[in-house]
């Protein structure tokens, strides 16, 4: 009978502290959550899901946090609010005709379980076909890091992105190339983050070093990637990517195959690399290949 109470006693305990360490990964009112968004890309007046991962901290690490309503907002206008899932992550349908590149905010609504959360932020890209796009590696944009051998993916971060400083000119130029002629794609290759992980996000780098607004595309691997990448872009519709311009030697290489224009910067040792790909000592040079 003493047993039986001892082991009683003992599941109870057992729920109590179960219970608190659910509660905890729910989210305690002492806990912080956090807004993830990923950009989206869509042609003119098509529906695109505008997707967002609300996360917080428990004692098991990050987790996804479920039944939370959270409000997207593009261009300073609220569109629509949404229901997260049990992995925390919301989806909304939304359309537009307006072109161009729109911020999108996503914040969670007053909760209840949730004290403090940080919105976050991504672009949507309104795009139309008959305007070409201009594939830009992120290792193109950055001063090359000493300890890295040539040609090699850039994984990210090295160190911080804040530590990273930009190629001279490069914004200006990609500017200019963004006013006149391309939409602009941003391409992380050898990305080490998930879908969702900040590790390796460029876009507040690049928005802090006023490089022009554009989607952002992570490729985890090295040419296999990029040519799925590449694939699922034109399986989407775009077959209008027409011009890259890269640092390492697979992204050269890989869009050469697919027969895309590539620009190197900073003109590297031409090496074995195909004769197709142009050579651009520095940023200022680039446009006189285009």
């Amino acid at each position: 009978m003493v047993g039986t109470k001892i082991v009683a006693m003992a599941f109870t305990l057992l729920l109590l502290t179960s219970g608190r360490t659910e509660t905890l990964w729910a989210g305690d009112p002492q806990m912080d959550a956090r807004v993830l968004v990923r950009d989206a890309l869509v042609m003119a007046g098509k529906p695109v899901p505008l997707e967002a991962r609300l996360t917080a901290e428990g004692l098991a690490g990050v987790s996804g946090l479920g039944g939370e309503q959270v409000e997207f907002h593009v261009a300073g206008a609220k569109v629509g609010t949404s229901l997260t899932g049990g992995d925390g992550v919301a989806r909304l349908e939304y359309r537009t005709r307006l072109v161009g590149n729109h911020p999108v905010t996503v914040r969670l609504a007053p909760s209840k379980r949730v004290t403090a959360a940080h919105d976050g932020t991504a672009v949507l890209s309104v795009w139309e076909k008959r305007r070409p796009i201009l594939l830009v590696e992120l290792a193109s944009v950055m001063e090359a890091d000493s300890t890295a051998a040539p040609f090699t993916p850039l994984p990210l971060p090295v160190g911080t992105l804040t530590e990273r400083k930009p190629m001279p000119d490069a914004a200006e130029e990609l500017k200019r190339l963004a006013r006149f002629y391309f939409n602009v794609l941003y391409v992380s290759t050898g990305h080490s983050g998930d879908r969702w992980s900040r590790t390796g996000d460029p876009r507040e780098w690049l928005k802090a070093h006023q490089f022009p607004s554009g989607h952002w595309m992570a490729v985890r691997g090295g040419r296999e990637e990029l040519t799925e990448a590449l694939d699922q872009l034109k399986a989407g519709g775009w077959d209008n990517v027409r011009t890259g311009i890269g640092q390492t030697k697979d992204f050269a290489e890989t869009l050469v195959r697919h027969r895309i224009a590539v620009v190197m910067v900073p003109e590297p040792a031409r090496g074995d690399l195909p004769k197709k790909v142009m050579m651009a000592k520095e940023w200022k040079e680039v446009r006189k290949h285009f």
